[in-house]
């Protein structure tokens, strides 16, 4: 298995293993599809499919497991035909990559994973029965995929401010950031405890202390007893509408700065402290400008790409077989 050496290459040029030789006979493991003459095998789909496999193994089981193992097959396999549909038409092209560009890149592989130690670059490829002919064939037909979709690509790629702002219009609620109110609050329940025997005697002294500026904050970790009082019974920016009706009323009609009574509900008695509100706003066109016009070029690239694709699927002979059996348990 080309293991390590594969994982590299997929790493720097972002592409799955396809065979590039028309084989003589059918493969041990089976063809999973052909592209005019080119040959992707089960056992090359299933050696790319490996990084996907092991993270779906730790997070899914049974029937969905399986059915997410076929999907991310025929997810691989697809990539893997369109690679080759490429390289078919960079053959009909006459394209050629230059032997200094391949080593090249070569070279950048050496320098980056074996610290530039091409002797233990040449015995990883030993370890793992591959050729240095075959390793440059690989490297030199996926700089061909790579040249190729830029060049048919890129320059087709216009992006007007037209479609930007349509962009953001359209997608306006994304960037509304919805009005909010900032609580704190202090919770004292109704039983006595061995620290504080007169709950309600308690809560009034300590509304009173905070109603005459005493550090909020500094109240609810000294006297609250819920799971905010470390946080100095912060609840961050809220909807009102969370809290339970008798809390939400005060935080609703309470301004800026303000502390309401001590409002008492059979379990437990609360002292409310709004801190800030905010209305609700709109992030400006001009913030979101330089993101947007990004996510769009970048629709308008996998448009123009899968366009590419189509054209090239009706250019070459694709056949994709069943996959067998032994190989559908994964």
């Amino acid at each position: 298995m080309k293991r390590l050496i594969t994982l590299i290459l997929l790493a720097l040029l972002g592409l799955p293993l396809v065979s590039v030789d028309a084989a003589d006979s059918i493969p041990v493991d089976g063809y999973a599809a052909t592209v005019n003459k080119r040959v992707i095998t089960v056992g090359e789909v299933m050696s790319a499919l490996q990084p996907m496999e092991r993270q779906l193994r730790t997070t899914y089981t049974g029937r969905e497991l399986m059915t997410r193992l076929e999907n991310a097959y025929e997810q691989v396999l697809n990539a893997m035909i369109e690679n080759a549909l490429i390289l078919e038409e960079f053959e009909h092209k006459e394209g050629h990559i230059p032997a200094q560009l391949v080593d090249e890149h070569i070279q950048g592989i050496i320098s980056e994973n074996f610290q530039g130690d091409r002797n233990a670059f040449m015995a990883q490829l030993a370890a793992e029965g591959i050729s240095m002919e075959e390793w440059r064939q690989d490297v030199r037909e996926r700089l061909a995929v790579m040249f190729l979709r830029r060049e048919e690509v890129l320059p087709n790629v216009v992006v007007s401010p037209r479609q930007v702002r349509e962009a953001y219009e359209s997608r306006i609620d994304e960037f509304t950031e919805p009005g909010g109110t900032r609580v704190r609050m202090i919770m004292i329940p109704r039983e006595a405890t061995e620290a504080h025997s007169e709950p309600i005697a308690l809560a009034r002294r300590v509304q009173e202390e905070a109603a005459a500026g005493a550090d909020f904050a500094e109240l609810a970790r000294s006297y609250s007893q819920d799971a905010r009082a470390e946080r100095g019974g912060d609840w961050g920016w809220i909807n009102p509408d969370i809290l339970r009706p008798e809390l939400a009323g005060a935080a609703d009609t309470l301004q800026p700065g303000q502390t309401s009574d001590v409002i008492e509900t059979a379990e437990a008695l609360y002292i409310v402290h709004v801190e800030d509100r905010r209305p609700e706003s709109v992030i400006p066109f001009a913030e979101v400008r330089d993101q947007l016009y990004q996510e769009v070029r970048h629709a308008e690239e996998q448009r123009i790409y899968r366009s590419w694709i189509n054209r090239l699927n009706e250019r070459f002979h694709v056949h994709i077989y069943p996959l067998p059996r032994s190989e559908q348990a994964f």
